[in-house]
């Protein structure tokens, strides 16, 4: 987002392309997350994005993709997402019977409609907020000058985006630890898929927002600002904290005859390491 931002003179020229690349980059790092993460899935027989998350990052993509974004490319991101998206949820609902199984049948059994109604209420929550942040100019944290909108100045949907993707992000990483802790297996994630939304948060979401803030304080405060802090931080706390908890798990799970992944016990197998 930003990308017809216009900067004040005493930025850098090349402040709103860097930012722009550095948003391409996380862009990818998620897309081959989504990739790995469905190709894992299928091998593992288990679904790997909690239900929660996932929700939250379809109705983000909806309500971004199809109201908010403006350039084609930013269009086009948020649809490739989209698309890519549907890999994540066919995994999800077809696998959600026998991951629930031990837990909560019903849950796995009706996995489609309560996806389905959860990306509602988040299609729901995504446009009230972003229609309330830009019913007027200036919304947001500092001086909003520069920052364009559908042909009109003081909009700025840098930090509109940050704040709804920050809460997304701090929702997906603290589920997916949570996820992994509770179940004891691998199941629809690997080192790869860890990595590869790591990065694509600390860069797009993280090292893209903290360079505007650097070098265009007057309208990018809110980096600096507790909340932010907390989202960022406790996020990417989480995200490092996943790598150590899946090493772990990954010595002690066992593969099963079908295929699946089950919680250590007593008897043991190392599985191949994408």
């Amino acid at each position: 987002m930003g990308s017809s931002d216009v900067p004040p003179p005493d930025a850098p020229w090349w402040l709103v392309p860097v930012s722009t690349v550095c948003l391409g980059i996380g862009v990818l790092c998620w897309d081959l997350t989504y990739i790995l993460m469905t190709r894992r899935s299928l091998q593992t027989q288990s679904y790997g994005m909690p239900i929660v998350g996932l929700a939250i990052n379809v109705s983000w993509e909806i309500i971004y993709g199809f109201y908010v974004a403006e350039m084609w490319f930013e269009r086009a991101g948020f649809i490739l997402w989209l698309v890519l998206d549907l890999g994540i949820i066919y995994t999800t609902v077809h696998f959600a019977p026998e991951d629930w199984a031990a837990t909560n049948q019903f849950v796995g059994r009706n996995m489609a409609w309560i996806l389905g109604a959860m990306i509602l209420v988040g299609c729901w929550g995504n446009y009230a907020f972003v229609s309330w942040f830009l019913e007027e100019p200036g919304r947001g944290n500092g001086d909003k000058t520069g920052k364009w909108w559908r042909g009109e100045d003081g909009y700025d949907t840098t930090e509109l985006a940050f704040w709804s993707a920050g809460v997304a992000q701090l929702v997906g990483s603290a589920d997916s630890l949570g996820m992994l802790i509770a179940r004891g297996h691998s199941g629809g994630t690997g080192y790869s898929i860890w990595l590869c939304r790591f990065i694509g948060s600390i860069v797009g979401l993280g090292f893209t927002n903290i360079v505007l803030w650097w070098h265009w304080p007057e309208a990018h405060g809110y980096v600096t600002t507790p909340v932010s802090i907390f989202i960022l931080g406790f996020s990417f706390l989480c995200d490092a904290l996943y790598g150590f908890v899946l090493w772990q798990v990954r010595k002690t799970e066992r593969l099963l005859p079908n295929g699946r992944l089950a919680r250590g016990g007593t008897i043991q197998s190392k599985t191949k390491t994408l």
